[in-house]
């Protein structure tokens, strides 16, 4: 079972009313709806973000490939900077 922690959030008047007086079963069926809708919505935020993350790396990636950087160019680039002994402060 899903831990359940309560928020309170800010509705009109009408909607507060509705709601108080609506039985226990609807007043649960309403949170159940609520919930979803907001669980919908961090699902699209979080795709949103991963799409434009892969976008700007896309971006990145071809602007490196047009300025001359080749994948054997990259790694002899990332194998001697991990041979460099780290600086003073940096771990």
């Amino acid at each position: 079972m899903i831990k359940s922690e309560e928020i309170i959030i800010k509705v009109s008047s009408d909607i507060a009313q509705v709601y108080n007086q609506a039985t226990k079963e609807e007043q649960e069926q309403m949170q159940f709806k609520i919930a979803a809708l907001m669980r919908s919505q961090i699902a699209y935020s979080q795709s949103t973000n991963l799409a434009r993350f892969r976008q700007t790396m896309d971006s990145a990636s071809q602007e490196a490939q047009s300025q001359g950087l080749t994948p054997e160019i990259l790694g002899s680039i990332l194998s001697s900077s991990s041979r460099r002994p780290s600086r003073p402060g940096t771990g």
